[in-house]
Parts: C-alpha cells; structure tokens; sequence
C-alpha cells in the first residue's frame, strides 16, 4: 500500500500488507539525490549508511537499517510501529507508554549531543523522522536518506535546534 500522506522528498513509500516491510522507491524527482548516489563510490557509501556502518556508535541503536539497495537509490526497510514523535500529542497514550516515551527522547538526546561533540553528528533529526518503536522500546530515526543530504548538519537543524525540538516533546510544548 502507497503512504499517501507522506511529503515527497524523492522516494514513494510502500508498506507491505503485513506492515513488515517498507520500501522506498525513488520516484526520480530529486536531482539531488542522484548525484548524491551516482557512481559505484557514492552508491557503496549509501550501502553503508544502510548498514549502519558508517554512522556514531552511539547513535546505530537510533537508526533503522536499510537493505535491498538499487542503483537507483531505493530500499527497503523494517516498518516501525510507534508513534511519530511530532505527532505524539495526536494520540492517548497510555501513561506507561509515554514515560518511556519522554525517557528515551532524553536519552537519544544525550547521544545526539554526545555525536555532535564528536563531530560525527549528521542526518535529518527533526522529530518527524523520530519513530518510538514499540517493538525496541526505543527511538529510531528512519529518515536514512537523510544521512546523505545533511552530512554535516545544515544550519537550519544544528544542535541547538535539535535541542529545541526535543525540548517541545519532554516539556510538552
């Protein structure tokens, strides 16, 4: 099934009926996603962002991994079920749920800062592509793609402003 709410970003999202599998398929709209990718290097280095591989140790738990790389750019990936963390306040969680919720917003807080201090801070971190996943109790960033358009990190999503994002979750604002 087509992700229909979904703002396009180059890729058209397709989750399995079982909602197992989502599979981003580049739907060549973004030039800039191809010469990103374009070449065996720039393909190679996309293959280990999927991996995991080249991302901060500290990080890799709070990164979905992706797989089935086509030249093109497309993948796949585990569909996450959770709560997008910008549309948390959409939904009733129960209040079990959303303390773990608030704990791990500060604890991939820590680490962000801790990646940024390293300066191996990159990719998109803004809350819509944060997942809680109720299957690993934990957060998870999903924007994988991301990783190649904000390595370093643009100002506009710097770490005071990730700051600030996480801020609005944990204070509720």
């Amino acid at each position: 099934m087509q992700h229909v709410s979904k703002k396009k970003n180059g890729y058209d999202f397709f989750i399995a009926t079982d909602e197992s599998v989502i599979y981003k398929k580049n739907n060549l709209s973004n030039p800039h996603l191809s010469e990103l990718i374009n070449g065996e290097e720039n393909l190679g280095h996309f293959s280990n962002i999927l991996d995991g591989i080249v991302l901060p140790v500290e990080l890799r738990d709070h990164v979905c991994r992706g797989y089935d790389l086509e030249i093109d750019g497309s993948y796949k990936s585990e569909f996450l079920h959770g709560y997008r963390l910008d549309l948390i306040k959409r939904h009733e969680i129960d209040p079990n749920t959303y303390s773990l919720i608030l704990s791990e917003c500060h604890v991939l807080l820590g680490k962000i800062i801790s990646a940024n201090s390293n300066k191996t801070l990159t990719g998109d971190w803004a809350l819509h592509n944060l997942v809680y996943s109720l299957k690993y109790k934990r957060i998870i960033n999903v924007d994988l793609e991301g990783f190649l358009f904000y390595d370093p990190l643009p100002e506009w999503a710097n770490i005071e402003i990730i700051q600030g994002w996480f801020s609005s979750i944990i204070q509720g604002n």
